[in-house]
Order: C-alpha cells, then structure tokens, then sequence
C-alpha cells in the first residue's frame, strides 16, 4: 500500500511542476523557409528607393558621373538601377541608362548580383554635330550596407559599345567595365 501512495504522490507531484517548468522556458520561433536565404541586406536594408552617386568606367570612353537613382523590390529578389550623367569638357556628354540586378546571394549587410544593363551616351561636340552611342552590358555587382540605410557599390563587367559614327563596325569592349558608388535608401 505504501507503494501504491508513493506512486501517486509522485504523479502528482510531477504533473504541478512540469507544466510550470514548460513556461519557464522561452519559446522557439523558427523562420519561414522560403525567406531564410533572403536575410539582412534583402529583407530590410537595401529595400525601397534610393538615391546616390556612381562613377562609371568604359575603356576608350573614360571615367564618367553619373547620378544613380535605385529601387529594390519588397521581397528582395532583385533591384534596379537608373543612371543618369552630364559632364562638360571639350565634348557635351550625356548618358542614360538602366540596369537590372538579380540577387544571387544576400548576408547580414552585403548583397551579390549578377545582371545587365543598357545605356545611351550623347556626344555633342558642335552645335550642329550630335553622336547617340548605345552600350549593352553585363556584369556582377556586390553592394556592402556600411549601416542599415547607406550602401557602398562596385560592379565589375563587360559591355557592348554601339558607336553612332555613320559606320556599322561594332567594337566589342571585352576589357573590364566597372563602377564604383554610394547610395542612400529612404526607409
């Protein structure tokens, strides 16, 4: 019999404090895994619209500014850059371009893309004598958010550069394309 009353009183003891026991424990929240490999840089920094600066490099075009306005979508798959740069010299120039940008891998504060772009560059270089080159390009962009809203940008590729000069030989720029640039995401 006093088996039998051990028995129960430790029943009953036991199921008091287990529950108590079960609560004081924090719970376990586990992520989504469709969004787990979208972390950091995709999925709140980096998203939206944003504004900054690029300087673009082309061989045999040169170093060029260009203003660069940026959009990221909401689930952070991808972004788009718009372009835009007057400079003033010897020559009037003005470019205009879009490029678009896939999200291959994202981290806590860095992003790695891959995408391509198009561009068109005006030369004026008399009143009367205006040049519209295209340019197609293609490349690797890597973007490190220095804090949640401010990223630094570098792209590295190779473009296609279509001369307006009244002949149809096509120059392949197979060398390095690359920009360099700041950006500011409005959260």
């Amino acid at each position: 019999m006093r088996r039998v009353q051990m028995f129960l009183m430790f029943l009953t003891v036991s199921s008091t404090i287990a529950p108590a026991l079960a609560w004081a424990q924090p719970p376990v929240v586990s992520e989504p895994t469709s969004t787990a490999r979208f972390t950091g840089a995709t999925t709140g920094s980096g998203r939206g619209f944003g504004l900054g600066a690029v300087a673009l490099y082309t061989p045999g075009v040169g170093m060029a500014p260009n203003i660069l306005g940026t959009w990221g979508d909401s689930g952070g798959r991808f972004h788009v850059d718009g372009l835009f740069g007057l400079t003033a010299s010897n020559t009037t120039t003005f470019d205009l371009g879009v490029r678009g940008w896939y999200h291959v891998h994202a981290a806590s504060s860095a992003d790695f893309s891959l995408g391509a772009g198009f561009g068109l560059v005006s030369h004026k270089e008399s009143p009367n004598d205006r040049r519209w080159d295209f340019e197609m390009e293609i490349g690797a962009q890597i973007r490190a958010f220095i804090v949640p809203n401010v990223a630094l940008l570098g792209s590295l590729g190779m473009a296609l550069y279509l001369p307006d000069s009244g002949t149809t030989t096509v120059s392949f720029l197979g060398n390095i394309v690359s920009s360099f640039g700041v950006a500011y995401f409005f959260m």
